[in-house]
């Protein structure tokens, strides 16, 4: 039996990292090391091994050793079985050991009326990386690092949680009015960082009314509680950002804003299942607040509501139904014009803005008229135009 057969053989003791054989590259790099174990199938070992180069190509790959690396790394193991990981990880390094040229050798070997054939193979990279079990742990101490330094994090469209900057100082006390929404957020927000079964929220309302301006003025509420925000086109990878936290030590907001969906929308439905109702739930340490100006998140036509199914009603209630998932529903609606008044008064104050209250009530109706709206987005605009001395 030759080194690349019994490696072949070797892949399939692992336990640890079972997922790992699972692969569509590791696959198909196995089905070609097994045409070893036949006579004289040359088309099919030729088949099998431009099958694994065009599948490992599919990857924007060309180094095999690097996506082995990848795909070992993405493991999570039990440091408690450290001698089964140590062997485990040392078949997986005969992997990277196996190179082009061992591969045309042995082909060369076996099929001799074929070498001035075998020229033309197509080649790839792997270079032999030993793999250790210290690796696992130097990465564990890196990511404990990554959120020990950080509280704010970005959800990319790569899978990846990377760390943001927020300089922002928002505060409850910032924010001017919405009383009740706002003790609704903190006292949710308290009890899962006091480890209690808590709801997600969503927030919705009309725009400018400070429904993510509350959800990140979290941060500045609860000095051990982190934020992951997610981003719209990629709620459908919700679940694979759920297994990134559920075994961390900390508490998260994952945070989607400013989400509305098309009745078409793929997304829908996923968010809609991984919210209440599927395998996949939520982890412990884990709250979803999600931001729309939609109270039903989905942009639905008078035609929809007319429609031409039987059971239309059904219909609507689909459309309506993910809203229903979130257990807290918040409403922000637009202040009215002495609300609206007060809350530029109240700013001013906050920021000892040196000018007469008449003359600033005057300036607050224009602006709003100019804007088309009484919004506390549209109060704050106001005030740090004042505070910059720019008339508008």
């Amino acid at each position: 039996m030759n080194d690349l057969l019994k490696t072949y053989f070797l892949v399939y003791f692992l336990i640890i990292f079972k997922d790992f054989k699972n692969d569509k590259v590791i696959k198909k790099f196995l089905t070609f090391l097994k045409t070893f174990d036949d006579e004289n199938n040359f088309e099919s070992a030729i088949e099998t091994y431009c099958d694994f180069i065009s599948t490992l190509n599919e990857e924007k790959c060309d180094d095999f050793s690097s996506y082995i690396k990848k795909l070992v790394y993405k493991t999570k193991i039990d440091f408690t079985f450290r001698e089964r990981i140590e062997k485990e990880l040392n078949i997986i390094s005969k992997l990277t050991s196996i190179s082009f040229e061992n591969i045309k050798n042995e082909l060369n070997k076996k099929f001799e009326k074929y070498t001035d054939l075998l020229k033309d193979l197509p080649e790839f990279k792997n270079s032999f990386y030993e793999f250790k079990i210290s690796d696992f742990e130097d990465i564990k101490i890196q990511l404990d690092e990554l959120f020990e330094r950080n509280r704010a994090f970005i959800f990319d469209n790569n899978l990846e949680i990377r760390p943001i900057e927020i300089s922002e100082k928002l505060s409850f006390k910032n924010l001017k009015g919405y009383v009740e929404q706002k003790k609704v957020l903190y006292e949710n927000t308290k009890a899962l960082l006091e480890g209690l079964k808590v709801n997600n929220i969503l927030l919705y309302g009309d725009a400018g009314c400070g429904k993510s301006s509350s959800v990140r003025a979290l941060l500045n509420e609860f000095d051990n509680l982190k934020i992951v925000q997610i981003f719209k086109n990629n709620l459908i990878n919700l679940d694979k950002l759920y297994e990134k936290l559920k075994n961390l030590p900390y508490k998260f907001i994952i945070f989607a804003d400013d989400i509305s969906f098309d009745e078409a929308d793929d997304t829908f439905s996923t968010m809609k299942a991984v919210l209440d109702g599927s395998l996949i739930q939520c982890p412990k340490n884990a709250v979803i607040y999600a931001t729309s100006n939609r109270r039903h998140l989905v942009k639905e036509s008078f035609k929809a509501r007319k429609g031409d199914e039987i059971h239309l009603n059904d219909t609507i209630n689909e459309l309506n139904s993910l809203s229903e998932r979130f257990g807290i529903n918040l409403l922000f609606s637009k202040p009215n014009n002495n609300d609206y008044i007060k809350i530029v008064l109240d700013l001013a104050k906050d920021y000892n803005l040196d000018i007469d209250e008449k003359v600033l009530i005057e300036k607050a109706q224009r602006m709003a008229l100019v804007k088309g709206s009484t919004s506390p987005r549209i109060a704050r605009q106001l005030i740090d135009n004042l505070i910059a001395r720019v008339e508008v």
